[in-house]
Formats: structure tokens, C-alpha cells, sequence
């Protein structure tokens, strides 16, 4: 009896210790995104307001297994409501060469689809992130997987399927899809030495939603970093992305979009970008006479960056937009806007 009592006394040390080395794995990290927008033709957005708080816990589950949860509070018609961005389990020790997520997660597919609003480059998304995969990005439940393919030059490609009930922002379950979400994201990457490195990749991304409106997104993304130590020298991104929208009884919708944004550092804190947008409606026709309406959304934002360190950095950027319609007259909107990000605690790093 004694034996046994030691023995289970051992055992269950044994379980307590790998409990606690468990919890000291688990990583927390929050960020606070602020933002002030003073928009020049109306004045009811004006106000300083937290545009989100999120906050994240991750680490291993086990040997094999990790795990994710991100939970955010938006400001909504003055209430700020709490839930759940991303939460997966995940693993990149399973398969050889390869990873996996299963559970709710932002679609691997673009550039800016794949981080937080906190973690751009500028403040607010260009039209065809708007339009395309809404102001925030498109977070869904499902699985995706991801290989890298034994070939000289570097190949990733992901792949992922997820329920399709909803797409872009909602707060209720949906219904369900006629095809749900479906994507895929081959990657590319070169490494130019001293000179910087690039990051390319091609995409796809199609539903088919209960109202049999059919969805296909075709895009480019591209990366080119320069750096110094851990100083960003130089920053070129940019997204171009065509869709094609198929309703029952209707005509074919047909959109193209893009950005370009570069950003070079004028020191080890300040950084100057200048994002330049453009938004086409393709399929857009006059309704006199139902020919074509030639029309062209295009902006720039100049963007200044502030890092006063890695967790807290301000930015400032001017946006003038000027949306053409042909026989009518053009549409212009200015607008400021300040942003202050923290970041509190170890936030979990990106692959690039």
C-alpha cells in the first residue's frame, strides 16, 4: 500500500509539473488601436475614439500542438461589444514541412487580410480591402493547411475551406452557403541578400451564398522589405485584386482594385509612406441607355510614422480621394486622421 501511495504521489507530481511548465508557456499580449479622424466634408466621425482592444492569449497546448485565442471590443453605435477574432488550434510539427489551423481565423489569403488592423502599415484599408473583404478582414471557422514544397526556390502554398455562413463582419450566425468559402494562396520568396528580401503570392478565394450569389476573387500580393539591424529601411506593398460577383437573374458584377504603398525610414523612429489606391466598378453601365460607364476611385495617403518603441508607435495620414464618374462631376473627400497603437506584453510575431 505504501508503494502504491508513493508511486501515485510521483505520478501526480508528475502531472502538477508539467501543468505548471504548461502555464508558464502561455503567452498573453493586448493592443489598443486610437484613432481620431477629421473628416473635411462632415463632422459627425469626428471624435477621438478606440477603434479596438484586443486581447490575445497563446502558446503550446503540447510537444505537437499549439493554440490561439484573440478576443476584441469594438466601439458600435456607442457600445462597445466584445468577441472572439481568432481562436484555432494549430501545428507545424505534425506533418513534415507543413502546418495546420482548425477553429476561427482570419482567411490566409492577401496581405492585409492576414493582421490586424493594429499591425498595418497605415491606418485605415484602401476601397478594394473595403469592398472586397470589409474594413477589418475576413475571419471565418474552418481549417487551412499549408506546405512547403521541396523544390531550390521557396514555395509555400496554402489552402483552406470554412463554414461561408457569414463573410466580412457580422453579428449573427448567417445562413448556410450554397458552396462555402474556399481559397488558395501559393507564396514566393526571394531573398536578395544585403539588398532586401521579397515576398509574392497569387490568390483565390470563391462562395457560393444561400442566395446563389456566386463570389471569385483573383489577386496578386506583393512584399519587398529592406533591413538594417532591426530597422525597417525601406517598405513596398501592395495587393491588386479582380472580383467577379454571379446573382440569379441578374447581370454579371465586375470589379478591380488595387494599392501601392511604399515607406522609407528617415531615422530609427520616423518613417514616411505614400499609399496610392485605385477602385474600377467594370461592369458599371449608364441607366439611360445601358452602355458602358467608364468610371476610376483612385487616392492618396501620405502616411508619417512615429515609433517611439516597439510596443508604442503614432501615426498621421491626410486622404484625398477623388471618386470619377464619366458625364458627371467628380466626387472629392479629405480627411485627417491620428492613431495611436500600444501593444502590452509579448505579441506574437509574423512569419514576414
Amino acid at each position: 500500500m505504501k508503494r502504491f501511495t508513493v508511486v501515485l504521489f510521483i505520478l501526480l507530481s508528475g502531472v502538477h509539473a508539467s501543468a505548471q511548465n504548461l502555464l508558464q508557456n502561455i503567452q498573453t499580449a493586448a493592443a489598443i488601436d486610437i484613432v481620431a479622424p477629421f473628416d473635411f466634408e462632415g463632422s459627425e466621425e469626428n471624435k477621438l475614439d478606440i477603434r479596438s482592444a484586443e486581447l490575445s492569449f497563446f502558446g503550446p497546448l503540447d510537444p505537437t500542438f499549439d493554440a490561439y485565442l484573440n478576443a476584441a471590443a469594438h466601439n458600435e453605435d456607442g457600445e462597445f461589444v466584445f468577441e472572439v477574432h481568432e481562436a484555432f488550434v494549430s501545428s507545424s510539427k505534425l506533418i513534415p514541412s507543413s502546418r495546420f489551423k482548425i477553429g476561427k481565423f482570419f482567411l490566409g489569403v492577401g496581405r492585409l487580410n492576414q493582421f490586424h488592423q493594429h499591425d498595418w502599415a497605415f491606418i485605415s484599408a484602401p476601397r478594394v480591402q473595403t469592398e472586397f473583404f470589409d474594413e477589418e478582414g475576413v475571419a471565418d471557422t474552418g481549417g487551412e493547411f499549408s506546405t512547403l514544397l521541396p523544390t531550390d526556390s521557396y514555395w509555400d502554398i496554402t489552402a483552406g475551406v470554412t463554414n461561408g455562413y457569414t463573410y466580412g463582419h457580422a453579428h449573427d450566425a448567417g445562413e448556410k452557403p450554397r458552396v462555402p468559402t474556399h481559397y488558395i494562396h501559393p507564396v514566393n520568396f526571394i531573398d536578395f541578400g544585403d539588398a532586401g528580401a521579397l515576398q509574392w503570392g497569387m490568390n483565390y478565394l470563391g462562395r457560393t451564398d444561400a442566395e446563389g450569389i456566386q463570389t471569385q476573387l483573383y489577386g496578386l500580393d506583393f512584399v519587398f522589405k529592406k533591413m538594417e539591424g532591426k530597422v525597417l529601411r525601406f517598405l513596398l506593398q501592395s495587393e491588386i485584386w479582380y472580383r467577379n460577383l454571379k446573382a440569379p437573374e441578374a447581370d454579371r458584377q465586375e470589379d478591380i482594385g488595387a494599392y501601392i504603398y511604399p515607406q522609407m525610414s528617415l531615422s530609427e523612429r520616423l518613417f514616411l509612406g505614400l499609399r496610392v489606391d485605385l477602385f474600377s466598378e467594370l461592369s458599371r453601365t449608364f441607366q439611360s441607355d445601358g452602355s458602358k460607364q467608364d468610371n476610376l476611385d483612385y487616392g492618396f495617403v501620405p502616411t508619417l510614422t512615429y515609433k517611439h518603441s516597439e510596443f508604442t508607435w503614432f501615426r498621421v495620414a491626410y486622404t484625398y480621394d477623388v471618386q470619377t464618374y464619366k458625364g458627371e462631376s467628380d466626387d472629392l473627400s479629405q480627411k485627417i486622421e491620428l492613431q495611436l497603437v500600444s501593444i502590452l506584453g509579448a505579441h506574437p510575431a509574423h512569419s514576414f
